[in-house]
């Protein structure tokens, strides 16, 4: 199974809480509403405690409802967090048969929900390692989003992991550089990015590293991926540190620290084998 890269438009577990699908939907106006944003709502603290099974038991009620309303708006928002739920399980055709069913109305639907959907199946695509299709889901999401939407960055940070997938390392490394410009992701001392735009931020920052190491810099990838790590433990996204310290164990090695090199692989292992239990626990229960 293909490793889904991270990005905004595929939220990790743990800030599955923060957005619900597309975003704060309003106020329900009636019982069968109030019961479906209810559903989204168990369907996130579900995935966000690694059940995905719940989540896509209580996202499945969601939508049946949404369609029984003909409501567009809460049937996409359903749709794109079964998406998630599908692409993390690991079953990307029915992540995007998900995704197209979205995309299949596009006049009944807002840029920003478009853009949601555009990203995620170019997330999807570039896990599949699809570069074609990605590019394409992202020029649309771009003539859709412009320099200023809230997604500009992380679609940036697409570009540059799809270039990458190409390999472009050099363009990777501009496309990158050019995300972590934006003032969305542009570090401040104190630290000040909130938690969505703190993730985003780690991924600019681990796809910077990953070019230089293609470009033999593990000087820079090192400085780079250490502040990933950093980013990432203090969100506490498991998945994201089990990457950043693979990382950090290939650029030790290749700037020939080999004893480095096995400590972090060392401590990559017993990140992977907890995250493990920790999901065999969530599934059992």
């Amino acid at each position: 199974m293909k490793r889904q890269p991270f990005t905004r438009f595929m939220l990790p577990a743990l800030l599955a809480t923060l957005l619900v699908a597309c975003g704060t939907r309003p106020p329900a106006s009636n019982p069968a509403a109030t019961f479906a944003q209810a559903s989204m709502q168990r369907g996130a603290n579900a995935f966000a405690h690694g059940d995905l099974s719940g989540a896509r038991h209580e996202y499945t009620r969601a939508l049946n409802v949404y369609e029984s309303l003909d409501d567009v708006k809460g049937r996409a928002g359903a749709l794109l967090s079964l998406s998630r739920i599908a692409s993390q399980s690991g079953n990307n055709t029915e992540a995007l048969v998900a995704v197209n069913k979205v995309l299949a109305e596009p006049s009944a639907l807002d840029s920003a929900t478009l853009v949601t959907a555009h990203g995620r199946a170019a997330a999807i695509y570039l896990g599949q390692g699809n570069t074609a299709m990605a590019d394409r889901q992202l020029a649309s999401a771009s003539a859709l989003c412009g320099a200023t939407c809230p997604d500009a960055d992380a679609l940036m940070v697409l570009r540059a992991r799809s270039a990458l997938s190409q390999q472009q390392p050099a363009a990777a490394l501009q496309l990158a550089a050019q995300a972590l410009a934006m003032p969305a992701l542009a570090a401040s001392s104190p630290p000040t990015l909130k938690p969505q735009a703190g993730a985003e931020r780690a991924n600019a920052l681990r796809l910077q590293a990953q070019a230089q190491l293609a470009l033999q810099q593990p000087g820079a990838a090192l400085a780079v991926a250490s502040e990933a790590l950093q980013l990432d433990r203090a969100l506490g996204l498991a998945e994201r540190v089990l990457l950043d310290l693979r990382l950090l164990s290939q650029a030790h090695a290749a700037a020939g620290a080999s004893d480095s090199a096995r400590h972090y692989q060392l401590l990559a292992d017993r990140a992977e084998s907890a995250g493990k239990a920790l999901r065999d626990g969530a599934q059992a229960n």
